[in-house]
C-alpha cells in the first residue's frame, strides 16, 4: 500500500506524463539505472504503474554489488552493458574534464544499446533540483540559457530521453529512498566532490538555508515560466537557436535565427 509520501511524488509523475505524454498504459519502457537514489528510486515509482519495466545499468567499471542487481529485479528485468568509460574518462591524455567524457560516453553507449535491443526511449532519474542545476549551470559555462528537457529527441526522432521525475523535488526523493530502505549505491566517483554542479548544489543550498521563507529552487523552475520578453534585451547579435544538434554535429549558421 502506498505511503502519503510515494502518492504525492506518483501525482506528480502523473502531472508529468499529462503535460508532456513520456509513458502509456502497458508500454516496454527501459530505465537507466546508475544504483543512485534518483534512478533507483524512479524504477519503484514506475512499478506503481501498467508498464513492463526494463532496466539498464552501464558499468564504467568492475564492482558493483549484488544487493543493488537484486533489488532492481525485483521490478524489472535488468540489462547489464560493460563498457571502459572509467579509463576512459580518466586518461591523461583526454583532453576533456572526466566528467564530460563520462557523460558523453555513457549516453552514447545507452543510446546505442537501446536501439540495438528495440528500445526507442530511455527513462532517466533526472529531477526538478537537477533541471535548476543545469539551468544555470548552462548560463554560468555556456553562455546561454537551456536546461536538460521533460523529453528529448534524439536522431529526428528515432531515440527519445524522458524525465518522469522532472516536477519533484530532490529532498522528496531522498526522503522517500530512505522511507522504502532502497539500497542506494555509494557515490564512487573520484572526480564528482569537485564537480561543477556538486559545487552549484553547495551553493544553492546555502542560499536556501539564508533565505528560509522561500523556495529557491522552485522559484527558479517557476521562472521558465514566466519569461518577460519586453525586459529581455534584444542585442544586435542576439540567438535563438530552435534546432537540437546530433551529437558530432558541427554549428552552422542556420542553426540560429538572427533577432
Amino acid at each position: 500500500m502506498s505511503t502519503k509520501l510515494e502518492k504525492k511524488l506518483l501525482a506528480l509523475i502523473r502531472e508529468a506524463n499529462q503535460n508532456w505524454d513520456l509513458f502509456r498504459e502497458g508500454e516496454t519502457i527501459l530505465v537507466g539505472i546508475s544504483g543512485g537514489k534518483d534512478s533507483l528510486s524512479l524504477l519503484k515509482l514506475l512499478s506503481n504503474f501498467d508498464l513492463d519495466l526494463h532496466s539498464l545499468h552501464v558499468r564504467v567499471k568492475p564492482g558493483i554489488s549484488g544487493k543493488f542487481l537484486d533489488y532492481c529485479r525485483l521490478f524489472s528485468r535488468v540489462h547489464i552493458l560493460e563498457t571502459d568509460i572509467y579509463n576512459k574518462a580518466f586518461d591523461p591524455n583526454a583532453g576533456k574534464n572526466a566528467c564530460f567524457i563520462c557523460m558523453r560516453e555513457r549516453r552514447k553507449a545507452v543510446v546505442t544499446y537501446g536501439m540495438e535491443q528495440g528500445f526507442s526511449s530511455i527513462y532517466y532519474g533526472h529531477h526538478k533540483n537537477d533541471v535548476v542545476e543545469t539551468f544555470l549551470l548552462n548560463q554560468f559555462y555556456g553562455r546561454e540559457l537551456s536546461t536538460m528537457l521533460p523529453k528529448q529527441e534524439l536522431f529526428d526522432g528515432l531515440f527519445h530521453i524522458l524525465r518522469p521525475l522532472y516536477l519533484i523535488p530532490e529532498p522528496l526523493l531522498s526522503t522517500y529512498a530512505r522511507e522504502q530502505e532502497i539500497p542506494v549505491e555509494p557515490e564512487d566517483c573520484p572526480a564528482a566532490i569537485n564537480s561543477r554542479r556538486n559545487y552549484l548544489k553547495k551553493q544553492l543550498d546555502q542560499i536556501n538555508n539564508d533565505n528560509p521563507k522561500i523556495d529557491v529552487i522552485d522559484n527558479i523552475f517557476s521562472s521558465m515560466k514566466r519569461i518577460n520578453l519586453p525586459f529581455i534585451p534584444g542585442f544586435p547579435d542576439t540567438q535563438v537557436m530552435t534546432n537540437i544538434r546530433k551529437p558530432g554535429h558541427k554549428k552552422k549558421k542556420t542553426d540560429n535565427i538572427q533577432i
